[in-house]
């Protein structure tokens, strides 16, 4: 694009890291470019310190794993004139991470859809599913479910950097070419635990689920995606020279805490690479058996179009998810209070009023009780 074209234009949107799993975090960026195309707005991804997959407190973690989704840079949104929503953010401080965005001031998706400033800064995630109702009939998404928009923006901006493209297919033409009908799994350990109540009795399911498609399909090769040295010896008891799985960084089964994504490396760009790797030759699998709350497993389903009948994804039952979520609910309604009243506090010029309680102490009790 040439510098007249770039002068032209003044409306963008600034996705900045989630901070949270890698695949959670391209949900995020997934989301924002499609509310960029629907509020014609230029989209520029930048993962910066707070990214579990950054190598250090400056530069670009996107661009460490994929291509720049726009001619655009960073550098290039600090420009005289221009305003900026949420209000907290202007041209020199893009970079820093705004450890309130908790409280979600500012951060209702309508107001940054509808927003009128220059740059819109989006550095919380919604699910492609809320933005469905701002789609008009004129726009390719119209009418389509969320899972094919994902579908066709992973095709559209996800372009991975040459050298993962060329390990991942190393490993492909190696292992898995010559070794069709190839049967893809992933199984979570570790912290997923925390997350997914009853996770084992979850996993339990998996071994009767691969023998009917051992069975039925003549699987030769179980490619194995697991955070657990555990899961990954017990397949090799079970399935022997079956399984076949990539040289990567695995914790144990029960360890909440140091689970390998929230581990350090000695190059955490390789951190990121793991994942990827392991996500996408698993789309190249010709059948594949997964965890439906885990954002690897519907990044595999979101990466080509499989028959229903070639991917399975566990869940639990309707009636223990409805107990579940009305407790997250909860859960998450007196969070929500706290860190609101918290950062009222310490920012009362946002709300209008005056920070005169700046050396007072705030009560959990007067926030809770």
């Amino acid at each position: 694009m040439s510098e007249v074209g770039k002068l032209m234009t003044d409306r963008f949107l600034l996705i900045k890291s989630w901070g949270c799993g890698f695949w959670s975090d391209v949900d995020h960026v997934m989301g924002q470019l499609l509310a960029a195309e629907l509020t014609n707005r230029i989209p520029v991804v930048y993962w910066g310190s707070n990214s579990l997959y950054s190598e250090s407190f400056e530069g670009n973690a996107f661009e460490l794993y994929f291509e720049p989704v726009s001619d655009y840079s960073l550098e290039e949104l600090d420009q005289a004139g221009f305003t900026y929503y949420p209000p907290i953010w202007n041209g020199k401080n893009l970079t820093v991470e705004d450890l309130d965005k908790v409280a979600w001031a500012y951060r209702n998706l309508g107001d940054m859809m509808s927003s009128d400033a220059n740059v819109v800064v989006s550095d919380v995630h919604y699910f492609v599913r809320p933005i469905l109702e701002y789609i008009p009939k004129t726009h390719w998404a119209y009418g389509m479910t969320a899972h094919q928009i994902y579908r066709c923006l992973f095709d559209k901006y996800i372009r991975l950097k040459p050298d993962i493209q060329e390990e991942i297919l190393q490993f492909y033409d190696k292992y898995m070419r010559d070794a069709k009908p190839l049967l893809g799994v992933h199984i979570r350990g570790g912290d997923k635990v925390k997350e997914v109540e009853k996770l084992s009795n979850l996993n339990k399911r998996y071994h009767g689920t691969i023998q009917s498609f051992i069975d039925r399909y003549g699987v030769r090769k179980i490619l194995l995606l697991t955070d657990c040295q555990e899961i990954l010896e017990d397949f090799q008891k079970r399935y022997g020279e079956m399984v076949i799985f990539t040289d990567c960084k695995r914790g144990q089964v029960s360890d909440t805490k140091n689970a390998p994504h929230l581990t350090g490396y000695s190059e955490r760009r390789r951190k990121g690479i793991e994942i990827i790797k392991d996500t996408c030759l698993a789309s190249k699998c010709d059948f594949f058996i997964g965890n439906g709350y885990s954002n690897v497993s519907y990044t595999v389903k979101r990466l080509r179009d499989w028959p229903d009948s070639n991917i399975v994804l566990f869940y639990r039952d309707l009636k223990h998810e409805l107990r579940l979520a009305r407790k997250r609910l909860k859960k998450d309604r007196r969070r929500r209070k706290f860190e609101k009243i918290h950062h009222k506090a310490g920012y009362p010029e946002l709300y209008g009023g005056v920070n005169t309680y700046a050396d007072e102490s705030l009560s959990v009790n007067k926030v809770i009780g």
